[in-house]
């Protein structure tokens, strides 16, 4: 077929501005047909070429046809939604003419549109009862480089990260406004990463070992009892079997601070394995805002992290074992402060040792078609740390264990029934525990899961015995209509509860030179929640936009806050008479277009947190009015580089009243935001000829360089406890203390 007369008058042009005069080469032609197994066309489908960012969408038989294609190698990408990716290596030679047919598996999604976390089994995110957002590791990572979990999470929309401490630079994670205590961190569905891992277990998480994030907002007790009061955020690990032979990750910044990654995955028969070690020192001191502490803590870790897989001889995994620990040595304050030093009144600084284990199974046994799930864990945590001359030396030490029975009642009903027992040992050194606390939570769930047409409710009841509170329920209810492919409607109704240890969740009752206060015996917090949303996928020709609306209401009672405001000299903890609200909506969206090479996904949350006692309204501390968050990638295909934008705006935060009265300081913050820029390269292709791939990126965060100025309060007398109405406190914090930062990092990966 000879070229189309618009193609040949483009090519004569650009050879003349060129300046060449040789004839135009004659162009290739790539054509056929989109269908699923069953041989059905589906319209809609994107086929793409990389190389050329050149694309076109199927016709309502499935047809689609590519032209102007020059001789050469291309990487053919087909996509459908509802279907599995096929990526395709061709070679066109010149003025060939090729038909190129595809099939598409149906009813198989991206292994990140799988999710558990919402129904305990796993299910796809479009079919799931309950809202879950699925974050791929390129998602988190998007326009930044970290070794640490909790600097990406705020990518998700609704979720944010609250620094809790000016000093040692620790951080919580908060959910739709919600405290971060109050939202349960699972590893691989495993409870085990609160109490003391809620304040510095989390940063042990490298994201180098991350499959992709699972997040529910509101109350999920019914599945995950307590901790699940504000929603759960589930990280699941990689499978060995879809992890490179060899890789490697390395990466520096402008702060001084470098990481290097190294993983491998061994195999043997029906045996996968993947072991990862992720090495991370940031030992430099700079001291920008001039309050003469550092603006960052000081910090080596090292973390491990393995895991092995066995198959049956259908193919199907049968078993799962992982080990992981995680190591840290923190200091924070003054430039001139070490480890030497630590627990003098010479000079003020923190410093935070943290050591943390942990071994989880899972199991199928054979024969019973994956229906019975046997899981557990054992964790060992241990922190010593010193803020100022306070010794504080905690340890924790929970062993879990839990039995799930899955059943197919038929093709409309799904059951589900589980037992799980928790046994935590606590120690410390604080007022609040005596002698170590030894406590053992039974516990019974079930839940029925019921689809007529497009309509699909699941109810869900759970009953745990804390030998303190007695019998414990905690009912849910959610329902899905779906009336096209198009929209999906969503909305549940559940209760949370929560039994707490300050000490080990509250970074703020551990430094600085406030006095804490128990005035009472606390009672677990309470919480009933309503949701709603509402997913729409709009069509814009081959690059529809999937849109989502959602809706949050949720009433705390016996809410545990620590009141910064009665005395500038303490923090008192007390059971709230009244109530807490946490309401608000959500919008979000994402996008993929084929026509160029670019993707997008945007996030904004207005949330109101406020407390009603005594008739008394007052919004609550550190809880932002609202969030966003905006990321976008785009591939300039000729050359092989791919840009990266990310963004994050946070509304303003009241600042506990001590702060303006006694100090001058606002009582809200202001609305800011940061911008991160990452620029890539890829050098080889991993699923090249050769099997080895290679990238560079080069990364710019916080590029407006937007700081909040010094977070402490009265720096000259950190050793002060007079009540002279100025203590020392090292949380006024509501945005960035580090400023703009360039990273440099390389990835090689052997197929």
């Amino acid at each position: 077929m000879l070229p189309r007369p618009q193609s040949v008058l483009l090519g004569l042009v650009l050879l003349g501005l060129a300046g060449a005069s040789s004839a135009v080469e004659a162009q290739a032609v790539l054509h056929g047909r989109v269908t699923d197994a069953a041989g059905t066309p589906i319209p809609n489908a994107n086929v793409y070429v990389n190389e050329t960012a050149q694309g076109v969408a199927t016709d309502e038989d499935g047809r689609y046809r590519l032209t102007s294609l020059s001789a050469g190698t291309y990487t053919m990408t087909v996509s459908a939604i509802g279907f599995q990716t096929v990526k395709e290596r061709l070679a066109l030679e010149k003025g060939e003419t090729r038909a190129w047919n595809v099939s598409l598996a149906t009813e198989v999604v991206r292994q990140d549109e799988v999710v558990v976390t919402g129904t305990m089994r796993e299910t796809y995110v479009k079919e799931s009862p309950v809202q879950v957002d699925v974050v791929g590791t390129d998602r988190l990572q998007q326009g930044r480089a970290s070794s640490n979990f909790m600097d990406l999470i705020g990518s998700v929309g609704g979720l944010t990260t609250q620094l809790n401490c000016g000093v040692c630079g620790t951080n919580a994670i908060r959910v739709n406004g919600v405290e971060g205590a109050n939202t349960a961190v699972l590893i691989d569905g495993m409870p085990i990463m609160g109490a003391l891992a809620s304040v510095y277990g989390l940063n042990g998480i490298s994201p180098s070992i991350i499959d992709q994030v699972e997040v529910i907002k509101g109350p999920q007790s019914t599945l995950y009892g307590t901790q699940a009061l504000g929603g759960v955020v589930n990280v699941l690990t990689k499978d060995p079997a879809n992890t490179p032979t060899l890789s490697t990750h390395a990466y520096a910044k402008s702060t001084g601070e470098g990481s290097i990654s190294l993983a491998a995955s061994p195999e043997a028969d029906r045996v996968k394995g993947f072991v990862s070690g992720t090495a991370v020192r940031m030992e430099n001191d700079f001291d920008d805002n001039d309050d003469g502490f550092s603006d960052t803590a000081r910090r080596s870790r090292l973390a491990l992290f393995g895991k092995g897989t066995l198959s049956g001889p259908d193919g199907e995994r049968r078993a799962s074992v992982a080990a992981k620990f995680y190591g840290e040595n923190r200091t924070g304050g003054p430039p001139n402060f070490t480890d030497d030093l630590r627990g003098s009144d010479v000079i003020y600084g923190e410093s935070i040792y943290t050591r943390r284990g942990e071994l989880m199974a899972e199991a199928w046994p054979p024969g019973l078609d994956r229906r019975l799930r046997l899981s557990g864990a054992l964790t060992y945590h241990d922190q010593d740390s010193y803020y100022g001359t306070e010794h504080y030396v905690g340890t924790q030490k929970i062993a879990f264990g839990q039995a799930t029975w899955n059943q197919e009642v038929s093709a409309s009903l799904r059951v589900l029934a589980g037992a799980s027992a928790r046994y935590d040992v606590y120690d410390d050194n604080t007022p609040a525990t005596a002698t170590a606390e030894h406590r053992l939570i039974p516990g019974v769930f079930g839940q029925g899961e019921y689809a007529i047409g497009a309509l699909t409710v699941l109810g869900g009841l759970r009953l745990d015995h804390h030998e303190e509170h007695g019998l414990v329920t905690a009912p849910r209810f959610s329902a899905k209509y779906r009336p096209t492919e198009a929209t999906t409607v969503r909305a549940s109704v559940g209760t949370g509860f929560r039994v707490v240890n300050v000490f080990t969740e509250d970074h703020a009752a551990l430094t600085g030179s406030r006095e804490v206060v128990f005035e009472e015996s606390l009672d677990p917090e309470r919480s009933r929640s309503v949701t709603v949303s509402l997913e729409q996928i709009i069509p814009f020709g081959a690059n529809p936009l999937t849109l989502s609306i959602d809706g949050f209401y949720t009433r705390f009672s016996n809410k545990i806050i620590p009141n910064y405001d009665r005395s500038p000299n303490l923090i008192v903890y007390e059971n709230l008479d009244g109530f807490s609200v946490t309401r608000g909506f959500s919008v979000g969206g994402n996008q993929n277009f084929t026509s160029i090479p670019l993707t997008y996904n945007a996030s904004f949350t207005v949330s109101d947190v406020y407390t009603q006692d005594a008739g008394r309204r007052r919004s609550v501390t550190y809880a932002p009015d609202f969030t966003g968050s905006f990321g976008a990638t785009y591939t300039l295909s000729p050359i092989g580089v791919e840009v990266e934008y990310a963004g994050r705006l946070t509304g303003p935060k009241r600042m506990p009243d001590y702060y303006v009265e006694s100090f001058g300081r606002d009582r809200w913050s202001p609305t800011h935001a940061t911008h991160d820029l990452k620029i890539k390269k890829e050098f080889l292709d991993v699923s090249g000829p050769t099997g080895i791939g290679v990238d560079t990126y080069l990364s710019v965060e916080n590029i407006l360089n937007y700081t909040q100025g010094s977070p402490l309060v009265d720096a000259s007398a950190p050793f002060d406890r007079d009540n002279d109405g100025r203590p020392f406190d090292t949380i006024y914090t509501w945005g960035p203390m580090v400023g703009r930062t360039v990273s440099v990092g390389v990835r090689v990966n052997v197929r």
